[in-house]
């Protein structure tokens, strides 16, 4: 998993703080279920919109392949995706249909970010993966609002 902190003018356009790349290679378990860590939060606030972008379909596997993407308490809390990642068309963008009421949520001790990919039949390390995931979001760090010394 690749992690980029998106640059001042990528802020500006995308309203996004943070990409995460997640390549099909990179799924590998040797069950229906893979969780991958994006990032562990401290002291942050993480907008409520959340987008996972298909990059390229994912093949390799079984049935359809799904991801989530949360904490390890609340797996889909941010994202619960019911399109396929095998079959879904590419560039489209996907987010919770259950955040209109929030507005962010935030993290005072240390909490992972994963996503948690899910093979609807046939374990992951069956055959090779390919494709690529990416998911954005927002992430605001106290340390991103330190106060200036002048």
């Amino acid at each position: 998993m690749r992690h980029y902190k998106l640059t001042n003018q990528e802020r500006a356009a995308s309203g996004f703080t943070d990409q995460f790349v997640i390549d099909g290679s990179e799924l590998t378990a040797a069950a229906t279920t893979q969780t991958i860590a994006l990032t562990t939060l401290t002291s942050a606030v993480v907008d409520d919109l959340v987008v996972v972008r298909l990059d390229e379909k994912l093949t390799g596997g079984g049935g359809t392949i799904k991801v989530e993407i949360g904490t390890a308490a609340d797996p889909d809390y941010n994202v619960a995706l019911t399109a396929d990642l095998k079959a879904g068309a590419v560039g489209l963008l996907h987010k919770s249909a259950d955040t209109a009421n929030r507005c962010g949520t935030v993290y005072s001790t240390s909490t992972a970010i994963n996503a948690k990919f899910t093979s609807s039949s046939g374990n992951f390390s069956a055959t090779t993966q390919t494709g690529q995931v990416s998911v954005f979001m927002r992430v605001i760090n106290s340390d991103d609002l330190k106060y200036g010394t002048a």
